[in-house]
């Protein structure tokens, strides 16, 4: 009897013992998940924190962007018009066969350059064109600007019906990126010409710029991204974060091209304009 009992003690104490077991390894697990569940909210969070403070860095940097080039077009542009319409008018009085004739002429070649490049460095810091006519108006016009500045056949195309209606911040992400790409395929790559192609899935929007200059490949950019010292291709970077979009860069027998996706989504279409 005795026996039997020490028996069913030492079972009762196996079986105690094995859901003891059991519930450490449940409760293991449990935590362990809880863990892993805390860890990637914590990261999740960190992320998006760190896009906020991005976007808010990138909203500081065109709000003053914005305010340089207001000043540098009402005040400084202004102050310059008003010189170069009083040397008009002085340059007038100034007889032909005088000594100084050829210095004020020089002088209001200068300021007829530095009105010129006053207005060109605003409108570059303030996108007046994009906001007031959008996306497309603003690529078809910058490349008019392109084709002038290789002097050879350059083209805008798109497939976009219509108005493409994006939300403000968005779009001049957008077209800051195609902007920098642009720019440093005319430094580098020197291409006789350069073409785009403006396309949308359901979505996504798509920019493909071809030139048959020297091109460069998707390791080529990644290795310039994380070993150059370029600011360029590091604000790329920070545009494509803040709009999730992505760069694809190709290399051909002749040129190359590179491809621009941004994600669509039901409030990116839909949105209306808002202001800086």
């Amino acid at each position: 009897m005795e026996e039997s009992e020490g028996i069913l003690i030492v079972i009762s104490g196996m079986f105690f013992a094995g859901i003891l077991c059991f519930s450490v390894i449940v409760m293991f697990i449990l935590f362990k998940r809880k863990a892993s569940f805390l860890k990637a909210k914590f990261e999740l969070e960190l992320k998006n924190k760190e896009l906020e403070l991005m976007n808010a860095v990138v909203q500081a940097q065109e709000t003053e962007r914005t305010k340089i080039a207001r000043n540098l077009h009402d005040e400084v542009g202004s102050i310059l018009s008003m010189a170069q319409q009083n040397l008009s008018v002085a340059i007038k009085q100034v007889p032909e066969d005088s000594p100084f004739l050829e210095d004020v002429e020089f002088t209001m070649d200068v300021l007829e350059q530095s009105v010129a490049k006053i207005r060109s460095i605003s409108h570059g810091m303030l996108p007046h064109f994009l906001v007031k006519f959008g996306l497309q108006k603003a690529l078809e016009r910058l490349m008019e600007q392109t084709q002038k500045t290789l002097g050879n056949p350059c083209s805008f195309s798109s497939s976009i019906d219509g108005k493409l209606v994006l939300p403000q911040q968005a779009e001049i992400h957008f077209y800051s990126i195609a902007l920098e790409l642009l720019n440093n395929l005319l430094k580098h790559a020197r291409p006789q010409s350069v073409h785009l192609f403006l396309d949308r899935s359901k979505q996504h929007l798509l920019l493909k710029i071809t030139h048959d200059g020297v091109a460069i490949s998707q390791s080529d950019y990644e290795y310039l991204l994380h070993h150059g010292d370029g600011m360029g291709l590091e604000s790329v970077s920070h545009r494509l974060t803040l709009i999730a979009g992505e760069l694809q860069y190709q290399r051909h027998a002749l040129g190359g091209t590179i491809e621009l996706a941004m994600p669509l989504t039901e409030s990116t279409e839909h949105s209306t304009y808002e202001e800086i």
